[in-house]
């Protein structure tokens, strides 16, 4: 007697609870808590000192501030990673432009903190957040986005119309075309969101590029067009920069004696802050020796400026030593390198860009912190993610780890629909 389809079709398994609710890569979760973990660790023990200046001596007021973004940060993975890729796709622009927004506003009401007005307090809660920690992630949606739909076009086409001026009288339609549909829906994002941050803040703003740079290169844009972008970038960069710096506008200067104190080319105050923070980081580091100090057995905390913020791995050295520091890197490296199995895995274009431009902002944002501390880069206001202490890097970097697990949910689900109007990715080409 021949079986019906229904008793041929084996069973279906019910998946088990925590892995219906925490979808996605594993891996990715289990680092997620690991820094988290670290990140309570760190702020309670490099705070100490500052809670008897600053909060009466209460020892737990700055971890359990910590402690709170931390399950706020939390919940916004959940929440995040629940939501279908295809819904970014379709309010990107709409967030980048709310984004860029915010931005401006910092240039009227902006906080001053760290002598840089880079913050909008938020009424009534009294909390204060960093725009631009929302315009990278909606720039990097963005980007995803317009990269996606010229897949099957981009090796083959200039992003940027002609540098010669004889060939805008002889191919004039042609540049007109390349500028209109090309360079403005691919690079204005970039220019407009770099170019907010840069007046504020020169590292995140050249992180930012980096970041969108790299997703060029992967997207399939040909080099020599990737190399003129660089020249377009850079060289109006640095005659603005050296402008603003002659002028005495914004923090020119300081990000220029910075860079020349890193460089050697000029002996910058010795007693300057900046200064003061890199010899103090170094005997942090040196102090650390191969396993540390141990945790709450700083002896630096009280001299070395922001031990729970921009110089973090230098205070994680001193109290883990070697080791625990070679374990940070580790933990970031491995972000990275989840990201790339989940974009080898999408084979369709907006999800895999959208999850390389995230996991390359985040790892090139804990890299800088890192190289930093160890004053092998100028020194910077970078936060390391997920471990500095504050809420605004921690709550959009947690936005950013649940996108990249929600298109990891929606891999091993096998429900990445292409959107509409994408091409697909062509990875052999």
């Amino acid at each position: 007697m021949e079986q019906t389809v229904e008793e041929q079709a084996p069973p279906r398994t019910k998946r088990p609870l925590a892995e219906r609710l925490f979808g996605g890569d594993r891996a990715l979760w289990i680092i997620i808590a690991t820094l988290a973990v670290v990140s309570i660790l760190v702020v309670y023990s490099s705070t100490a000192s500052m809670a008897y200046r600053k909060a009466g001596g209460d020892t737990t007021h700055y971890v359990m501030n910590q402690i709170k973004f931390i399950l706020m940060g939390f919940a916004v993975v959940f929440v995040t990673h629940r939501i279908n890729y295809q819904v970014y796709a379709r309010f990107a622009k709409l967030g980048f432009i709310v984004a860029l927004g915010f931005m401006a506003l910092t240039f009227f009401i902006g906080v001053n903190l760290n002598d840089a007005s880079r913050w909008i307090r938020i009424p009534i809660v009294g909390l204060t957040f960093q725009p631009s920690d929302f315009l990278k992630v909606t720039l990097v949606m963005v980007l995803a986005q317009q990269l996606a739909k010229r897949q099957s076009v981009i090796d083959r086409i200039p992003i940027l119309p002609s540098f010669i001026p004889s060939d805008w009288s002889s191919k004039r339609n042609k540049n007109v075309d390349i500028f209109m549909h090309t360079t403005l829906p691919l690079l204005l994002p970039v220019v407009l969101a770099c170019g907010a941050i840069f007046f504020s803040n020169f590292s995140t703003a050249a992180i930012t590029f980096g970041t969108c740079w790299i997703m060029l290169l992967i997207g399939r844009v040909r080099m020599r067009e990737l190399v003129r972008l660089l020249v377009v970038i850079i060289v109006p960069m640095v005659f603005v920069l050296g402008v603003m710096a002659a002028a005495g506008v914004g923090r020119a200067q300081t990000w220029v004696n910075r860079i020349k104190d890193f460089a050697g080319t000029e002996q910058v105050d010795g007693k300057s802050d900046d200064n003061l923070q890199v010899e103090q980081a170094k005997i942090a580091i040196a102090t650390g020796g191969l396993f540390g100090k141990g945790p709450g057995n700083s002896t630096q905390r009280a001299n070395l400026p922001h031990s729970y913020s921009d110089f973090a791995y230098a205070f994680i050295t001193e109290e883990y030593g070697v080791v625990g520091a070679a374990v940070i890197l580790v933990l970031y490296l491995w972000i990275f390198f989840r990201a790339i199995l989940i974009f080898q895995k999408c084979g369709t274009a907006f999800p895999s860009f959208l999850v390389l431009g995230l996991s390359l902002m985040i790892t090139m944002q804990a890299l800088c912190n890192m190289l930093v501390s160890v004053h092998l880069f100028p020194v910077t206001g970078q936060a390391q993610p997920l471990i500095s202490l504050g809420g605004s890097s921690l709550l959009f970097t947690s936005l950013a780890l649940g996108m990249i697990l929600g298109v990891s949910r929606q891999v091993q689900e096998q429900t990445l629909d292409k959107p509409k109007g994408e091409s697909l990715l062509e990875s052999n080409k």
